[in-house]
């Protein structure tokens, strides 16, 4: 007759259970990896112009004469808006919340002055933009990485 083997499975089962998650995990990496190059990736890239190569020919001929003068390109000012003036109405000298009756109220205007725009340098501020789908998938990893680590510790403390 041949010998049972106990139904514990032993001190090394916990380390295979561990090791079989991190094997599926590890495939569900490379899964994901080969689905974002082959289905991702390629409808985030534009579509490539098609073109047909077209021969152009140039004739190269000595001049006669002198060359013409080229017109330059000059900056010509934008529509810069004119700095606006602000009313300020400064409440009388005695504190009081609303005037008199019979009492004038001076209203003093206020402006800002010359204001002068500079060209942006096109770099965003305050950090880059949340797109893609990158936090999304490192968020669903963790949560199943968490998942698995709850079942695998609530394993572990029943058979012990």
């Amino acid at each position: 007759m041949s010998e049972v083997a106990p139904a514990g499975g032993g001190p090394n089962r916990l380390f295979i259970v561990l090791a079989l998650g991190l094997v599926g995990l590890l495939l569900i990496g490379i899964v994901a990896l080969v689905a974002f190059v082959f289905v991702i990736q390629p409808m985030m890239r534009p579509a490539a112009a098609t073109s047909t190569p077209t021969r152009v020919v140039i004739a190269v001929t000595t001049p006669t004469r002198a060359p013409l003068p080229t017109a330059t390109n000059t900056l010509v000012p934008t529509n810069t808006p004119l700095p606006t003036a602000t009313l300020v109405v400064q409440p009388p000298a005695g504190g009081g919340g609303t005037p008199a009756s019979g009492v004038t109220v001076t209203a003093t205007l206020a402006t800002t002055g010359t204001a002068t725009v500079a060209p942006g340098t096109g770099t965003p501020t305050g950090g880059m933009p949340a797109t893609g789908i990158g936090e999304n998938l490192l968020l669903l990893a963790a949560g199943i990485v968490l998942v698995l680590v709850i079942f695998a510790a609530r394993r572990a403390r029943a058979t012990a």
